[in-house]
């Protein structure tokens, strides 16, 4: 029996960019019974202890990393996609799938009929394939002796062009990496290892000529004022004046990201309504990296408005390419935009004169990123209860009563109100890939037994 390990030396998440590193080790492991041996009561036990501890030969082994895409056919054209990527090729797309556990190792086998590691060779997949590395070969026609292993290193530096993992109700990216074995007369054995990808604005610029770094800015928002006067010092960044040493592409993203999330620019907002100012909102900065707490603070000393209670909630707002919606008499611009609630803060602010605001971002969202299908953007989208009187009389709020203990303020069993909502747009950036890694409880060992 031949036991395959591979082991994702740096952990299942990386930056684009990087170079992923696979260590591969075959080993010949003997077959026995449940006692640990094989006894010699006659010639046929003795005919199958040679052939159980005999030389193993597997004729080949491959390595090859896949990107699928999965779509809501309902409201995505996938055939479109399909005609603008020559390279991309359908699997199973209507059928039938292997339903497996997220982010878990799986191992499949094939038919002894193919005879090559090719794409159509990935089933239990659902979706398109948008990328294929070039497969590389390990070996052709290894032999082990029993307890013998043999170790190999696989390398693959991933493009700059790569979409980020992304996981919504009507669009998926996901990385599979692929390895496989056939032994003479065997079917084609396949072991797979989910991994993740990052990706950060400017980050493929800052390692390339300058020329392509003049278009990073054209890729944010037109709305990020933070972010456009980071981008505005990108040469800064990356480059010493006294040295030409670049860094790793993993360094330098980290550098980026700290640049972006690492600033603080103190942002105040007046929240009013129709009938007047409901409070001041102070937030220390718009760019967060995942993993990190937004802090905020609302001041109501000022208001004219009582508020009685507030939430907010971390939104991500998902927009499909026009071009790629399905066509039909009802397709307008609100359906192709699809808002998703993550996590959420609320508090009873009434007769506060002070509130404190904290929402944690998880590990598991994906940061802002856009490209020809989609769009995704993130909001703090705040809701609003406030007292629906337009002759502000705050007595009708506050029932003030003397006990022994002092004043004890009530409020009314019921209360005219009104509810007022606003958006605001934030942007979240990668972080650490170890840190993802923990939140995902992602495996980088993957075992098989041929």
């Amino acid at each position: 029996m031949i036991e395959i390990q591979a082991k994702l030396l740096r952990g299942p998440v990386y930056f684009v960019q990087e170079t992923v590193q696979c260590l591969i080790t075959l080993k010949n492991i003997p077959r026995t019974n449940e006692n640990g041996s094989i006894p010699n009561g006659s010639i046929s036990n003795r005919k199958n202890n040679v052939a159980n501890n005999s030389v193993e030969r597997i004729c080949w082994a491959n390595v090859q990393l896949h990107c699928f895409c999965t779509v809501d056919e309902s409201q995505i054209d996938c055939q479109r996609i399909i005609d603008e990527n020559l390279d991309c090729k359908l699997i199973n797309h209507n059928g039938n799938y292997m339903k497996n556990k997220r982010n878990s190792i799986a191992f499949e086998t094939y038919s002894s009929n193919d005879t090559s590691f090719h794409e159509s060779l990935v089933r239990g997949e659902r979706g398109i394939i948008i990328y294929a590395s070039k497969p590389k070969i390990l070996f052709c026609d290894l032999q082990l002796e029993p307890h013998q292993s043999q170790t190999f290193i696989y390398t693959e530096t991933l493009p700059s062009n790569l979409n980020p993992s992304y996981s919504s109700n009507r669009l998926k990216y996901y990385y599979k990496l692929s390895i496989g074995a056939q032994r003479i007369g065997s079917p084609i054995y396949l072991l797979k290892i989910p991994i993740r990808i990052l990706t950060v604005d400017g980050f493929p610029s800052l390692s390339t000529n300058n020329d392509q770094s003049n278009g990073t800015e054209n890729s944010l928002n037109e709305n990020d004022d933070d972010i456009k006067s980071c981008t505005s010092t990108n040469n800064s960044l990356t480059f010493d004046d006294e040295s030409k040493d670049h860094g790793t592409p993993f360094d330098i993203a980290l550098h980026r990201i700290e640049y972006l999330a690492g600033h603080r620019i103190p942002h105040n907002f007046n929240i009013t309504s129709t009938f007047g100012k409901v409070a001041k909102f102070f937030i220390f900065k718009t760019v967060y990296r995942l993993g990190e707490d937004i802090i905020g603070l609302f001041d109501f000393t000022e208001g004219l408005v009582k508020c009685i209670r507030y939430s907010v909630v971390l939104q991500s707002e998902e927009t499909i390419a026009e071009h790629y919606s399905v066509s039909s008499s009802s397709t307008t611009t609100k359906s192709r935009i699809n808002l998703a609630n993550h996590t959420r803060f609320h508090e009873c602010c009434l007769n506060m004169d002070q509130s404190p605001m904290i929402l944690s971002i998880p590990f598991t969202l994906t940061p802002s990123f856009a490209n020809n299908l989609i769009s995704l953007k993130w909001n703090l989208h705040f809701s609003f209860v406030i007292e629906n009187n337009q002759k502000q009389q705050n007595s009708t709020i506050n029932l003030c009563t003397e006990t022994e203990d002092g004043i004890q303020t009530l409020a009314p069993r019921q209360l005219n109100v009104q509810v007022m909502t606003w958006d605001f747009p934030i942007k979240i950036v990668a972080t650490y890939p170890a840190h993802v890694a923990k939140g995902f409880q992602m495996a980088s060992i993957g075992t098989l037994n041929i």
